[in-house]
């Protein structure tokens, strides 16, 4: 029993907390220097005072941003290591923020599993100028899990819902800003970061449609000079996992390629379909992915397997053999067509077929002016 024990002073928990920070503060140093060759874009170190005072103070229920709001409400995703909270506020040049506290089973995952905010706050921090990724402040290490500042509450922010996003159009955008994403994290720098954490939960869509990719603490460094990098374990996104990194725990960026196939193919027939038809448990052991999208593509059944939220018999025939390239292209990517596209050459596919979907839309809309 020692609830007779006298309470710690400000002055004790703020030391306490300053010296987590410090702790902390050379976790993030080690990781800039270990995959992001110790370069970053400045951010910000917030007190634990500033973020109290920006939410607040001590996180106020009433700033909370509900799945139903502006951001997904993170802890629903009950495997990761790492969870989090997202809550407004404000600075106090009265820039509102997005702050994410960090939440978790484990303050000390395996390190090549996950390393945690170190690492998503390092990559954050090399990438928030791009507008496939969410704007990264700063941060705050003195709380018992960190926290990320984020710059963007003006716009409305929400989880990707294939309910909601029924739109043909829109899935293929959002195929597209990923891929780019992807494509970003692979070619800007030194030495090529691979995501493998793909999943409908580490994406927001802004209130203008735009993907933003999230929550890097997954992110692994290709060394200079390899091709590869092999980990102690693979994780459990079973889906998204190619056999090379399922069973032999090789990460390449064939992993975010086989990822990304997935990917498509569940923006295109949703989620609960493709796990009844095609989920890990349904040909993990085969040792082959089967094509069977593309038999129902063959077969002239591609009606009864695409998601039906997005009207087949209101798309044109046009839009479909766009669908049927999607298809393909994701097969590729999976490993199924030959050799495995780079997400360069990825991305400029799908932004060439998005582009030139748009340019038919408007010989389309201006045809009909003219005959008006």
């Amino acid at each position: 029993m020692d609830w007779w024990k006298k309470k710690k002073s400000r002055a004790v928990v703020k030391k306490e907390r300053l010296a987590k920070g410090q702790r902390r503060g050379e976790m993030f140093l080690k990781e800039l220097i270990q995959c992001c060759d110790g370069k970053s874009n400045p951010i910000k170190f917030f007190s634990a005072d500033q973020i109290l005072e920006a939410t607040e103070r001590h996180f106020c229920k009433c700033n909370i941003l509900e799945r139903s709001q502006n951001v997904c409400e993170c802890s629903r995703v009950s495997d990761l290591i790492f969870q989090g909270k997202w809550y407004s506020g404000m600075l106090d040049n009265h820039r509102m923020i997005l702050v994410k506290k960090m939440l978790g089973r484990s303050r000390d995952p395996p390190k090549d599993i996950c390393s945690g905010p170190p690492k998503d706050i390092a990559i954050s921090s090399m990438v928030s100028g791009h507008k496939n990724f969410m704007k990264l402040v700063g941060c705050c290490l003195e709380f018992e899990y960190p926290v990320l500042v984020y710059y963007g509450v003006e716009k409305q922010y929400s989880p990707i819902d294939l309910k909601i996003v029924v739109s043909w159009r829109r899935r293929m955008k959002i195929a597209e800003d990923i891929a780019i994403s992807l494509a970003y994290l692979h070619t800007a720098f030194p030495r090529p970061f691979v995501y493998r954490n793909m999943g409908f939960r580490n994406i927001l869509l802004d209130e203008n449609g735009v993907a933003k990719l999230i929550d890097l603490s997954y992110c692994v460094s290709i060394p200079k000079g390899q091709k590869f990098v092999k980990l102690t374990w693979a994780g459990r996104d079973y889906d998204y996992m190619d056999d090379n990194y399922l069973y032999n725990r090789i990460v390449s960026e064939k992993t975010d390629a086989f990822g990304f196939g997935i990917f498509m193919q569940k923006l295109l027939i949703g989620e609960e379909t493709f796990d009844e038809l095609c989920g890990w448990k349904n040909w993990r052991g085969k040792n082959k992915v089967p094509k069977w999208l593309s038999k129902y593509m063959a077969e002239g059944m591609m009606d009864e397997i695409v998601d039906p939220k997005m009207k087949m018999g209101e798309i044109s025939e046009e839009e479909r053999f766009r669908m049927e390239a999607f298809v393909i292209l994701s097969e590729r990517c999976i490993g199924l067509r030959g050799e495995v596209p780079k997400m360069v050459q990825v991305a400029k596919e799908l932004k060439r077929s998005f582009k030139n979907a748009s340019s038919s839309d408007e010989t389309q809309i201006v045809h009909a002016n003219v005959l008006i």
